[in-house]
Parts: C-alpha cells; sequence; structure tokens
C-alpha cells in the first residue's frame, strides 16, 4: 500500500429515526410483484405513507401505528439501510490533498491512504480510509479523478458510513464554472434510474472544499459530487450477486428488466454504455436471471456535458446530444409493457428535475425538460415509437 496526503473533513446533520408503534392491531393486505419489485399496501382507510428507505413506492393503510412486514426483504436486505442513504441533504466535506499524486500513486490495484474528519454533533471523529482513482475517461481527460474509497467494518461503525465497505466518489470532471451544475444533471441520472427501475444504484450529494496542494501555491475549489453505493450492497439488496464476465449473451438478460434499461438510456440520450461487455454497467445475477446495472451517465445528451466525447461512427451520428437506440431487440409484449411503465412514471421523473429548480436558469430547467419531453412524446405515439425504438432494435 502507497503513502500518499488525502484529508477528507466531513459534517453532516443528524439522521433521523423511524419509530412505528404496534400497539394496535390491523390488517394490512401486500401485493408483491416480484420481478417490478413493487409493494402495494391496500385497506379499507386510505392514508398516504411516505417512502421507506430505498423502496418508492405508495401505498394506503388503515392506521398510523402499523408495521408492514415486506415479504420480498430478507434481513441482509433491511441490513442495507445505511445511514448515508436514509437522508438526501448534501453532507459537507473538506479534502485537502494532492491530485498529482493521487493519480499517480493510486490505480485499480494499489490504494492510498488518508483519513477523513466526520462531523457528529459537536465532536469530530477521525476514520481511516483507503482511496484510488477510477474509470477511463475520466481518469485520462478530467483534472478531477473520479474515486473509489474503502473503509475498516470497526473504523465507520459510529459514522454515517456504517454499512459501507466501499463507495464510489463521482467528482466534476473540469475546473470550468458550470461544473457543479453537470454533476447534478448526471446525479438526476441516477435518481431517474431509482423511479423507472427497481435495481439502482443509490446516491448521496456531498458539497466539497477540495483544496489542491500540489500546486506551487494550495488552491480551493467548491465542488459538487455525489457517493455511490458499492454494486456489492445493490446485490445484496436484491438478493443476489454481482457476475463479473467478459460478455454476457443479451438473450441471457431477463428480457424486461433489460428492456427498462435499453429505454432508460435512449431517454437520457446515453450512448455510452453496454450491457453485454459490462461497459459502464455491471450484471447482477437474481433469482435466476441476468439484470443489467447501469451507471457514469455523463457523456448523455441530457447531461450534454461540454467535454462529452463523439458517439462512435457505427451509430449513425456523431452528435452525444442525438438519441440511439441501442437495446436488442424483445417481444412486442415487452416493448408495449415497458412502454407503459415509462409513461405512468413520467411525471415523477420530471418531478425531479423541479426538485432542483433552485440549481439552474430558467433557460435550463427548460432546457432538461425539453430534451426529456421528446422522448415521451416518442412514447406517447404509435408511429414515433415504432420509428425510433421498434424499429432500431439490435438483433447482434
Amino acid at each position: 500500500m502507497t503513502d500518499s496526503v488525502l484529508l477528507f473533513l466531513i459534517s453532516a446533520g443528524r439522521t433521523s429515526a423511524i419509530f412505528l408503534n404496534t400497539g394496535r392491531t390491523s390488517t394490512v393486505k401486500v401485493k408483491l410483484n416480484v420481478e417490478m419489485g413493487d409493494q402495494i399496501c391496500s385497506d379499507r382507510h386510505s392514508q398516504k405513507v411516505r417512502k421507506l428507505s430505498t423502496k418508492r413506492f405508495s401505498c394506503t393503510m388503515k392506521t398510523n401505528y402499523i408495521l408492514i412486514l415486506l415479504i420480498n426483504l430478507s434481513i441482509g436486505t433491511l441490513a442495507q439501510d445505511v445511514p448515508l442513504f436514509q437522508a438526501q441533504e448534501p453532507l459537507n466535506l473538506r479534502i485537502t490533498g494532492s491530485i498529482k499524486s493521487i493519480k499517480k500513486n493510486s490505480n485499480d490495484s494499489t490504494l492510498v491512504t488518508g483519513k477523513f474528519l466526520y462531523q457528529q454533533d459537536s465532536q469530530w471523529i477521525t476514520v481511516p480510509v483507503q482511496a484510488r482513482v477510477r474509470g477511463n475517461f475520466r481518469l485520462r481527460n478530467c483534472y478531477f479523478p473520479p474515486l473509489k474509497v474503502k473503509f475498516n467494518k470497526a473504523d465507520v461503525e459510529q459514522t454515517v458510513f456504517r454499512g459501507n465497505k466501499a463507495l464510489k466518489l463521482v467528482l466534476p470532471c473540469q475546473t470550468r464554472s458550470d461544473k457543479n451544475k453537470l454533476i447534478l444533471k448526471e446525479y438526476l441520472c441516477y435518481e431517474f434510474y431509482q423511479v423507472v427501475s427497481p435495481f439502482y444504484f443509490r446516491t448521496r450529494l456531498a458539497n466539497v472544499e477540495l483544496t489542491e496542494i500540489s500546486r506551487s501555491k494550495p488552491r480551493t475549489y467548491e465542488l459538487l459530487t455525489f457517493f455511490v453505493e458499492d454494486n456489492s450492497m445493490v446485490a445484496s439488496r436484491s438478493q443476489g450477486k454481482v457476475v463479473k464476465a467478459k460478455a454476457t449473451a443479451p438473450s441471457a438478460f431477463d428480457e424486461k428488466q433489460s428492456a427498462r434499461n435499453d429505454f432508460f438510456q435512449y431517454m437520457i440520450g446515453n450512448a455510452d454504455w453496454s450491457a453485454v461487455y459490462q461497459h459502464n454497467s455491471n450484471t447482477l445475477f437474481v433469482s435466476g436471471k441476468y439484470i443489467p446495472l447501469s451507471y457514469d451517465f455523463d457523456m448523455s445528451g441530457f447531461v450534454n456535458a461540454t467535454y462529452a466525447h463523439e458517439n462512435p461512427p457505427n451509430l449513425g451520428t456523431g452528435n452525444p446530444r442525438e438519441r440511439v437506440y441501442r437495446g436488442f431487440c424483445k417481444s412486442q409484449t415487452t416493448f408495449q409493457e415497458v412502454r407503459q411503465d415509462f409513461l405512468e412514471k413520467e411525471s415523477a421523473v420530471f418531478a425531479l428535475i423541479e426538485n432542483e429548480s433552485a440549481s439552474f436558469t430558467n433557460y435550463e430547467m427548460q432546457d432538461m425538460k425539453g430534451y426529456l419531453q421528446i422522448f415521451f412524446e416518442i412514447l406517447k405515439s404509435d408511429d414515433r415509437f415504432k420509428a425510433a425504438i421498434v424499429d432500431q432494435c439490435r438483433t447482434k
């Protein structure tokens, strides 16, 4: 292991707990759709229930005080409700270190040692950490490298990072004035994915004050970043496992979940991925089926990053802003079911954009909404849906 300077100072508010009073007896009917991962609770008396942990769903229940046991959640899944992802407000971090040093001294197999200070109430708690650079394009072309950080279980047991063995930390690529808005757009893509798919990475925003000490004069940057949970934790929540393979046959993937992933990538205008070859995609094995799990969306047309590279010539357009459907052909039943699923989630997707309106100008808000609106207009038109998706799906 190589020693290098890497100091994190992290501040966050308290994490509130949820208390359930089961003093009253109530009967609640629970319908589980294992494939979709949806839970629908019903009773004669309706009351809205807020989202629980990572599961976003709406249901009704009889009383205020009831404990619902969801059959499709194992004890191991419940254990993955780590504090980091139980709250949505951004963490506040301070990082002091040498970007040049961590780029030089770390790689996929070599980590650098460091520490961060996490503020709990009025105290600062020191937690050791190991970190390394990750990624390909961003590592070669970006000023700030994306990182992967690893923790020792005992070191984080009493912190907001409890339960996490490893996390990705996504930083802006460049030092441009729009750097933080691009990060927020990519973060929104992860949020969209949570809406349209039962298999997804959880994320947590973080405001970072980064002091770069490898320069002749230290320089401080105010960066927006976000943490992404490790794929092993997604697998645990899904009661599956991560599969590493050079290639997975398209027909081996669960058809509906594969189509959801394809539609999502088309929605955000992303062509920089491959579920078959695990490019910006992991593969899960859940209940006897292979599931694609996508990440890294900064090359998408929705993010519209200034540094985005052109699409390869075989896609028919070099413009990364122009949508290209890269999914393999599915049955007409699957196409229509997934089409309807996305249409039902349209309002939820736009609500996520609206939630971040304070961070964007009116023009930027209209641009993001307009880009996604074109996608939903395609879904609403039989002719456009056939021309853009059905007729464009891949057979090889």
